[in-house]
């Protein structure tokens, strides 16, 4: 274990979070290692949620939340949406990606913000600006080069952001609820190192795998009643 730790941390994902902007080389096994790593820290995040609050791993009240119906949405419709909204400036040369992040950024801003006139005013604006680097030619180069200069703290921004909008998955807050949302802000780090280094199918296939594994565990439960 102590020699897997060590490798890690001479790997690129040490190297990705001091200087997102080098070139990497292709490791996935390796990858593939710290993304069951920071699953294994999530739940001991659970457990050690679970024994300060005194809570069921499995509350009985999310349990109709988790139905065969729901299975395209939770695994795969919502990790593709947020990849794209979080991950998709990493591959905003390509204006394709750039015009279905923007989509998956109006998808969230309809989903969280509550306020009709904020949301339609936030919506045009979204719009607006995407037409305007789509339409002006000298303004894409101008965004690229944004990204490339200012890209560790964009992957932080965008990590941090992901890692607040989990707050949405809890009805009440409590401090113990930032040991979770600390962990969404690293895996939202790996997903962008993931996407930097491969490309963005990679860190939905992760997403996927990420959203999988509580919705199998809770069909288990279920099945074993």
């Amino acid at each position: 274990m102590n020699k897997i730790f060590k490798n890690l941390l001479s790997k690129d994902f040490i190297c990705f979070i001091k200087n997102p902007n080098q070139v990497f080389h292709s490791n996935f096994k390796q990858d593939f290692i710290i993304f069951v790593i920071l699953t294994f820290l999530n739940f001991f995040g659970l457990f050690v949620k679970g024994i300060v609050t005194k809570e069921p791993f499995i509350e009985s009240s999310d349990l109709p939340n988790f139905t065969f119906s729901k299975i395209f949405p939770f695994i795969f419709l919502i990790p593709l949406i947020e990849e794209f909204a979080f991950r998709g400036f990493l591959q905003f040369r390509s204006k394709l990606i750039f015009i279905i992040s923007l989509i998956s950024h109006i998808i969230l801003l309809i989903t969280f913000v509550s306020n009709y006139k904020i949301k339609a005013t936030m919506v045009i604006m979204m719009i607006i600006i995407g037409l305007l680097f789509l339409l002006f030619k000298n303004w894409y180069p101008l965004l690229i080069d944004f990204i490339t200069n200012n890209l560790k703290i964009l992957v932080f921004i965008s990590s941090i952001c992901f890692g607040i909008m989990h707050l949405t998955n809890f009805e009440n807050f409590e401090w113990i609820n930032l040991i979770s949302i600390f962990e969404k802000i690293i895996t939202g780090i790996f997903f962008c190192y993931i996407t930097r280094k491969y490309n963005i199918w990679h860190s939905y296939f992760f997403h996927i795998l990420n959203n999988s594994i509580p919705f199998i565990l809770v069909m288990i439960y279920i099945l074993s009643q």
